[in-house]
């Protein structure tokens, strides 16, 4: 999980619908004529301390493009605040991840730019929780396993956990193929046989 910096791949639909996650931002500067921007604006201006809903990808151009970051404040999505994190990692296995958000991890990857210290721990926290859910993702895959277990369907992955589970099952499948095709007698190449009837003829 890994985007470029300061933008989104330009060719990837994964990376367009997370700058598309809306973000809750506060205003810390007048912007003039702009007060259409927000319900509760009474003038023409935004001031300072309007709440707005932005787009990951414009919160992310006004924070970098203001100075020190000053232009707006972000807040922290709600499912990666700390009772959701404590939820988490209590009992990740169980959780419906695809109810906090499709795009829980590539999204939590993002915000840290915009949150800075406060979310500095976010990163390793999300990496923690995947590799415990990867274990359960493993135990899906093979359907003879006596361990498998049923605590979570598709239905309940995030999207990168479900692209792994897909690419994992393909492959177990071309393995499970490959092993049930038997023992089979290794026989000569046409180009062999041809040599040694060569051969012959020249005795």
């Amino acid at each position: 999980m890994s985007f470029p910096e300061g933008g989104t791949a330009y060719f990837s639909i994964t990376d367009i619908l997370v700058t598309e996650e809306r973000i809750s931002c506060e205003l810390r500067e007048r912007l003039p004529s702009l007060g259409f921007l927000s319900a509760s604006s009474k003038g023409p201006d935004l001031d300072p301390g309007a709440k707005l809903e932005l787009p990951l990808w414009l919160a992310e151009a006004l924070h970098r493009g203001s100075q020190q970051g000053q232009l707006i404040a972000c807040e922290t999505p709600k499912t990666y605040r700390d009772n959701y994190r404590e939820i988490l990692h209590a009992d990740a296995p169980a959780v419906e991840l695809s109810k906090w958000g499709l795009h829980y991890y590539e999204l939590g990857l993002r915000i840290p730019k915009l949150l800075g210290i406060e979310a500095r721990q976010l990163p390793e926290f999300l990496l923690d929780s995947f590799r415990v859910r990867f274990r359960i993702i493993v135990d899906i895959i093979d359907p003879m396993n006596p361990h498998r277990s049923t605590m979570l369907t598709k239905a309940q992955l995030a999207s990168l956990e479900r692209k792994l589970l897909a690419t994992a099952m393909k492959e177990f499948k071309c393995l499970s193929d490959w092993l049930n095709r038997g023992v089979k007698r290794l026989q000569s190449s046409n180009v062999i046989e041809n040599i040694r009837k060569r051969k012959r003829m020249d005795v």
